[in-house]
């Protein structure tokens, strides 16, 4: 499962910068947090907006739900694994934070 940010027009938005250097034009590496609440590392966290993503589908998410995907993504980076997994949620944090500014924008979610 992977994620990419798109524009108005429905077109993908390429070179994003990636917090880890460089830039980026999708994230995943995080499929473990796509159920309605995750127990691990002696933790549980509820995610609202991540668990409404069909991980064998295409899910379109619109702007106006960038606020509760920024929440869920809070939630998890603390217990996100070292390396791709921590990598792919700041990744998909950045895309979030653009999102929420362009309301024509939307995140689309490609499914295995």
């Amino acid at each position: 499962m992977y994620v990419e940010l798109r524009d108005g027009e429905a077109r993908p938005v390429r070179g994003l910068p990636d917090p880890s250097g460089g830039t980026f034009d999708a994230a995943g590496d995080f499929d473990r947090f796509f159920d309605d609440s995750y127990y691990g590392h002696g933790v549980a966290v509820s995610l609202r907006v991540l668990s409404q993503v069909d991980r064998y589908a295409y899910t379109p998410m619109v702007a106006d739900r960038m606020a509760g995907l920024l929440e869920d993504i809070a939630s998890v980076l603390p217990i996100a694994k070292p390396g791709p997994e921590f990598r792919g949620l700041l990744r998909l944090q950045v895309m979030a934070r653009v999102c929420a500014r362009e309301p024509d924008s939307m995140l689309v979610w490609m499914g295995d």
